[in-house]
């Protein structure tokens, strides 16, 4: 059996996905610049004889160097931790990249792509050297290789011509083919490859021995932190040639591969108590949510008790690193903020939210099985303004139930009357034995034992992708834990007077003891919930707005809501906007990208906007 070994090249100080894989190496590209502590199983590319320092030149060429002195293998492969190849006997379906794109590499993906070992093994061993797959320049809008390279805004053509230069001077079995690869209509991209040891170590002799030449002969001390990458971008157009140069020469077994491109690489991070009466509590938000999220934990935090420690977890899909380094500016001795990227969890489901919900509130049901080592976890929605230490929340005694919650004073007041659509959907969709004991699902302290033994996250989302539930995954927990639920003093989530409009008009309709428990809640209110479309950073007169800017003004974020806030003025003075608006959505959806009319429309568009 061949030893087969691909490596799998990542970015030093990032957290990025790792496989796991009986033929797959991870390995740190440019480990001479590591800041931080090595992730478990990560090899790295700065031990024996290396030249790791030139990473920020080279790119991932340095494993490829370092595999070449210090690795044993019967085959080398390489791929990124964004990048793999596809291991199908089926042609899959391109994006018009050339390429395989995918949200996430989640195992259905795996399986797509056949990166079993089996099926690896049994491509691999056919050949001497597989490529990932040409892509048409055409694609790249090019007409050449040569122009492709040209075209790149911080590359200098200059260093191409030298390249082949020397190219011509010290190999010059290689000259013919080179040229008519670069001045040629496909390229090889990405540097990713597999090859026998023979041909491994023909090619990354000449490959190194070029570069050497290269470097000593071109004066890189001013160029930028791309134009720096050269020799990196050159290794690329080499690999290509080789290949090219095999194939002219004959007797070699050679084959492309289609590669696939992976949109979600950041890895998960490991969580783990660090203690015993840590209170874990949960929120989800988007990128767009950030100012909102900082604000409801400044809230948090503005209550906490220093006899007790917090943990805040932010689960998430897109949350940029500067605003999570800003988010965690609130940690302070017994309260700590970190970020759970869920998307690889959520990939192949189809979450989809209704009027305005988002579909961050999903993510709630992964509290199961990520946080599932505490006893306990207290979920809270973002749009709130928490006014009380939320280990009070967190200490309510369970019993066998599975989850604590607060009775939903709107869907109450719908079901008694004010809605006869919501009775008979409660009736006849979720079939709920008591629709007046149905809860709001945006304050939630989950038993995990209990729930757990009931329903699977997998069962949830499931449940979720039937797509007929109205208030989404609230209604389903709603079924899941009909009977064994804790019901909260109102105080822990008191609704606002959406649009002023709730109370009187929807409230107002449930049993008394709800309004009762809903309008001596309102007088002292735990937390404050802007559940419904109206919210104080929209429009700081709704009801307790005020307790929302008391907050946020402390944030750095207070001058972004009140820019967004004088945006939102702006636009309810200019009725046309909303048309406006739709006109581009549909114009974009109906008419073809590049044509004359395409254009026209865009012209009125900004002249009306």
């Amino acid at each position: 059996m061949s030893e087969i070994k691909l490596f799998v090249t990542h970015t030093p100080n990032r957290n990025t996905v790792r496989i796991e894989h009986p033929l797959m190496y991870n390995v740190i590209a440019g480990s001479a610049f590591l800041t931080q502590s090595v992730p478990e199983g990560m090899l790295l590319d700065n031990e024996g004889d290396n030249i790791s320092f030139k990473n920020k030149s080279y790119c991932e060429l340095t494993t490829q160097y370092w595999a070449w002195k210090n690795q044993t293998a019967d085959y080398y492969g390489f791929c990124h931790y964004r990048r793999y190849f596809s291991f199908s006997k089926v042609n899959l379906q391109e994006a018009d990249c050339g390429c395989l794109i995918y949200p996430v590499l989640s195992e259905n993906v795996k399986q797509e792509l056949c990166m079993d070992e089996a099926s690896m093994r049994q491509t691999i061993e056919q050949y001497d050297f597989l490529i990932a797959k040409g892509i048409p320049v055409n694609a790249l809008q090019a007409k050449s290789v040569y122009q492709h390279y040209k075209n790149a805004p911080e590359l200098h053509i200059e260093d191409l011509d030298l390249f082949l230069s020397i190219i011509r001077e010290k190999y010059p079995e290689l000259n013919d083919v080179a040229e008519k690869y670069v001045h040629g209509k496909i390229f090889y991209p990405c540097n990713m490859f597999i090859m026998n040891k023979e041909l491994f170590f023909q090619y990354s002799k000449m490959l190194f021995d070029i570069l050497d030449e290269f470097e000593q002969r071109c004066d890189m001390s001013r160029y930028s932190r791309e134009g720096l990458r050269t020799p990196g971008h050159l290794g690329e157009r080499m690999t290509g040639i080789f290949f090219e140069y095999l194939k002219q020469k004959g007797g070699y077994r050679l084959g492309q591969l289609q590669m696939a491109q992976i949109e979600q690489n950041e890895g998960t991070s490991k969580i783990s108590v660090s203690e015993d009466d840590e209170i874990p509590v949960v929120l989800a938000a988007n990128q767009g949510y950030v100012p909102i999220l900082y604000t409801c934990l400044q809230s948090i935090a503005d209550h906490i008790s220093e006899q007790r420690d917090y943990k805040i977890y932010i689960f998430h899909t897109d949350i940029e690193p500067e605003s999570q380094n800003e988010i965690r500016k609130l940690k302070k001795k017994n309260f700590d903020v970190s970020f759970v990227n869920v998307r690889s969890r959520v990939a192949g489901y189809q979450l989809k939210a209704k009027e305005h919900i988002s579909t961050e509130t999903f993510y709630r049901f992964l509290i199961l099985d990520i946080l599932k080592m505490y006893p306990k976890v207290v979920y809270l929605d973002c749009d709130m303004i928490i006014r009380r230490d939320i280990a009070e929340l967190y200490d309510v005694k369970l019993g066998d139930n599975m989850l604590a919650a607060v009775i939903d004073p709107d869907f109450a007041g719908q079901c008694n009357g004010a809605n006869a659509d919501t009775l008979a959907y409660c009736r006849d969709v979720l079939k709920l034995k008591d629709p007046l004991a149905y809860f709001q699902a945006g304050v939630l302290v989950f038993h995990m034992g209990q729930i757990a033994d009931k329903i699977s996250v997998q069962k949830l989302f499931e449940m979720s992708d039937t797509g007929i539930y109205k208030y989404s995954d609230q209604d389903i927990l709603n079924i899941v834990c009909e009977g064994k639920v804790t019901y909260l003093n109102m105080q822990w989530n008191v609704l606002t007077d959406c649009n002023k409009y709730r109370w009187q008009h929807v409230i107002k309709s449930a049993p008394y003891y709800v309004m009762d428990a809903y309008e001596n809640a309102r007088k002292d209110p735990y937390i404050i919930h802007y559940a419904g479309a109206a919210k104080p950073w929209k429009n700081p007169k709704d009801d307790f707005a005020k307790e929302f800017w008391k907050v946020a003004r402390r944030t750095p974020y207070y001058e972004e809501l009140i820019y967004d806030l004088c945006g939102q003025e702006k636009r309810k003075g200019n009725p046309g906007t909303a048309v406006v608006n739709v006109m581009r959505k549909t114009a974009k959806k109906i008419l073809p990208q590049g044509s004359w009319i395409r254009r026209t429309i865009g012209n009125l568009y900004w002249k009306l906007k």
